[in-house]
């Protein structure tokens, strides 16, 4: 399929727990430059997982800051965004939804080290014990109809200024439900819950000291939603277009994140728009060479000029503007062995 030029470094018997390979390879005659991770899941001092810019729904960062402020083995650019920085679908960082699936990609899924992908809609309730309330949106911008949830991730308000039912939950215990005008105060210990409907809204049945805890349809202690698909059951599925990404035939820097098996995942980035250096590559050729590398599931991420890959405290790949792009969101690879 293409000719390596750098070959593959030769492999201890003993599986490493972060494993980075830099190749150079000519793609149908065309130079391209692979940066690559593999990260054995099953090993317990190895921890994955997103990460939002600053910590919050709004805004950008430069990868070096995140992976400086989290003391990173390895950091790389994560999915899309948008304009003010909100993630484009489901976040989940340690189980604590910070926000929810959107109806597009494919959503990476990590918990007792293992994973996998799963497609949207990524349920979200309101567990009270006795009833279960659906979720529509958590941390949307501008405000949405249905049952809203604003955790402190958002900011130091929900920014709604109409009348509306809320819900305020401390501790996954109801502290109070009422109607109120104008932004409301989240709480640094729970959440609020927001229906902009005034009348037969469900949250008027919940009272004070009621327990009230956000409850995921399936457990994950870390997820992601990717955009589309490249990679299922070890076929290239690579479409010429994508909801997120736009056209995917034209050779760019690409970042992709994929599963050799349960216990291996592997993030690619592709330098590109160099020539002479790396080419970059369209959506197929990116799944031929996440395909070549073993990779069985993968899913595309943000690519162009937020393609970047960090290992060990220095920037590996070559960014396409010749410099960091401000970053909504990441992953975070930290390993700390015993």
């Amino acid at each position: 399929m293409y000719e390596e030029i750098t070959p593959t470094p030769t492999r201890v018997p003993e599986k490493e727990p972060v494993i980075y390979t830099r190749k150079e390879i000519k793609y149908k005659g065309l130079r391209q430059v692979l940066h690559i991770l593999e990260l054995d899941l099953s090993n317990p001092s190895l921890k994955v997982f997103p990460v939002l810019s600053r910590n919050g729904i709004f805004g950008f960062e430069f990868l070096s800051d995140i992976d400086e402020r989290y003391e990173a083995t390895a950091t790389v650019n994560a999915g899309f965004n948008f304009a003010y920085g909100q993630p484009s679908g489901l976040v989940v960082q340690d189980g604590r939804l910070l926000s929810s699936s959107r109806g597009y990609g494919r959503i990476l899924l990590i918990n007792n080290r293992k994973a996998r992908f799963v497609s949207p809609p990524f349920k979200v309730w309101i567990d009270t014990g006795d009833e279960k309330i659906p979720v529509d949106s958590v941390n949307p911008y501008p405000y949405e109809k249905g049952i809203v949830v604003y955790t402190p991730e958002y900011g130091p308000t929900n920014r709604v200024d109409t009348e509306y039912t809320v819900c305020v939950v401390r501790n996954n215990t109801v502290q109070s439900t009422g109607i109120v005008s104008g932004e409301m105060e989240i709480p640094d210990d729970g959440f609020l819950v927001v229906d902009l409907r005034t009348e037969n809204s469900a949250l008027l049945n919940l009272f004070r000291g009621q327990k009230a805890e956000l409850s995921l349809q399936e457990q994950a202690e870390q997820g992601y939603q990717c955009s589309g698909a490249l990679v299922e059951d070890g076929k290239n599925v690579a479409k010429d277009m994508d909801e997120w990404a736009g056209n995917l035939n034209v050779p760019t820097p690409r970042t992709a994140v994929g599963i050799k098996d349960e216990n291996t995942l592997v993030f690619l980035v592709v330098d590109g728009r160099q020539p002479g250096y790396s080419e970059g590559v369209t959506g197929k050729q990116l799944a031929d060479i996440l395909i070549s590398l073993g990779v069985k599931e993968a899913a595309l991420l943000d690519g162009g000029a937020s393609s970047e890959m960090i290992y060990k405290g220095e920037v590996v790949n070559r960014p396409s503007t010749g410099k960091e792009r401000l970053l909504a969101s990441a992953f975070v690879i930290k390993y700390n062995p015993n």
